[in-house]
């Protein structure tokens, strides 16, 4: 499957890349904007055309890249004297160049590609290209004579297949015709539907103006109540105001009190008392504690005594270990003196080579009881004339097949030299037609009187 397709200085294509996606892909746009040059640049990657109007004007060249999904890069390239391709293999530094290979691409480019035109029997046939169509000619085959379509689906290795898919594109069509008179009818059906539902929009503004009246009176007794608290409020603390005045009217008829003198250093004083008493108290407690008790002992390295204490007990299992030992070795026996087996080991190896000798005989004999006596020999002389005559025969073959292959060696020196002058001729000096090696070699080519 072709992923990417890359165009430089192909007609109105200056630097053009499309990214092409799994499936179908469609080019849409207005007129006159390189649709149709895409097609053609397809074409050129799959059949290596002659002209030379695909090159844009200005450029010394064109290129066109195809990309496969499995990373392989086909680059087909046209001077204005030759055409050739760069073939890219998956993670290739270096492409391999095909330069001077005549009309037809390569046949590792035709490979890769895979967009081969299916050639048709018969004198005067022209290829028929199933994978690159024409924008000014009927869909595949349509504009074609019967004979050629004939001859096409003759051709093709996959008739059957491609005769099952026109079937099912025609069971699709109809299909397709079918849900849209199906779905057309529906239409009409929810279009009369739907205009018994013409007032809907006035009862949806409605149903709106209904709802904002119905969000204000759901604020409104919100408020109400906190309005009737705030005026309950408001004559609470009025008759309280009243009292208020009343009460200052009373104090202002009463003289100042005296001054006081600051007493917060004497408390910070008292307070830092307390605590340095407290202290004392403590401080004491600690020392009549403290009197009575020994002087603490001296400290030592109490790491380097544990691991001392630990390579003793070590020590102590491995002897205990040993004693046990030495107490179960006591107890055995002292072991056999082994006797002389070299001798014992050659008899049995006798003995077992004696064994499948016995066996490979009798398997010999009971297969040599079921073959047939040989027959007799009848007289040899007829079939050693025939054998002669075979050689002679088998010579002049021999013979007949070198006669051939020099024939076919010269054959194949002049359609090379045919072919190369063809390609520098490019067109009939006569018609101007397109000269074709091969239809040239078949008489294809000729002049109408």
């Amino acid at each position: 499957m072709i992923t990417r397709i890359v165009l430089k200085d192909f007609m109105a294509h200056a630097d053009t890349e499309l990214e092409l996606g799994p499936g179908i892909n469609a080019l849409t746009g207005p007129n006159n904007t390189g649709k149709s040059a895409i097609v053609e640049a397809l074409r050129c990657v799959a059949t290596n055309p002659i002209p030379r109007h695909y090159i844009r004007h200005g450029a010394k060249e064109a290129r066109v890249t195809v990309e496969l999904e499995d990373g392989t890069r086909i680059v087909w390239v046209r001077k204005k004297r030759s055409s050739g391709y760069e073939l890219w293999a998956p993670g290739a530094e270096e492409p391999v160049e095909y330069w001077k290979f005549g009309r037809k691409p390569p046949e590792d480019v035709l490979a890769a590609l895979r967009l081969d035109l299916v050639e048709l029997e018969g004198e005067n046939k022209d290829p028929v290209d199933v994978h690159v169509g024409n924008q000014r000619d009927p869909v595949f085959l349509l504009n074609q004579p019967k004979s050629d379509a004939a001859a096409f689906f003759a051709a093709s290795t996959e008739s059957a297949h491609l005769l099952a898919m026109q079937n099912l594109l025609k069971r699709k069509t109809q299909d397709a015709k079918r849900r849209e008179r199906e779905l057309q009818a529906r239409l009409t059906a929810i279009e009369t539907e739907m205009e018994r539902f013409s007032l809907l929009p006035d009862i949806a503004l409605h149903l709106e103006t209904a709802r904002e009246l119905e969000s204000t009176a759901k604020e409104l007794q919100v408020a109400v109540p906190a309005l009737e608290a705030t005026l309950a409020d408001h004559v609470t603390l009025t008759v309280e105001h009243a009292g208020l005045v009343r009460c200052k009217g009373v104090l202002d008829t009463i003289t100042d009190v005296p001054k006081l003198n600051d007493v917060g250093g004497l408390t910070e004083l008292l307070s830092q008392l307390e605590g340095t008493g407290a202290f004392l108290n403590g401080a004491a407690r600690i020392s009549a504690t403290l009197a009575v008790l020994a002087d603490p002992p001296e400290v030592h390295d109490t790491p380097l005594l544990a691991r001392f204490h630990k390579e003793l007990q070590d020590i102590e299992a491995a002897l205990n270990l040993a004693r046990k030992q030495a107490e179960t070795g006591r107890a055995l026996l002292p072991p056999p003196v082994p006797d002389e087996t070299a001798q014992l080991v050659a008899i049995l190896d006798e003995i077992i080579a004696h064994t499948y000798r016995s066996r490979r005989e009798t398997r010999r004999r009971e297969t040599l009881r079921s073959v047939a006596e040989p027959p007799a020999l009848a007289d040899c002389e007829p079939l050693q004339g025939v054998v002669a005559e075979l050689d002679g025969i088998t010579g002049q073959c021999r013979e007949a097949q070198d006669r051939l292959a020099g024939l076919e060696t010269e054959l194949e020196t002049l359609e090379k030299h045919i072919r190369h002058r063809l390609d520098e001729l490019g067109r009939c000096p006569t018609c101007g037609g397109e000269l074709n090696s091969l239809g040239f070699l078949e008489r294809r080519h000729g002049h109408d009187a």
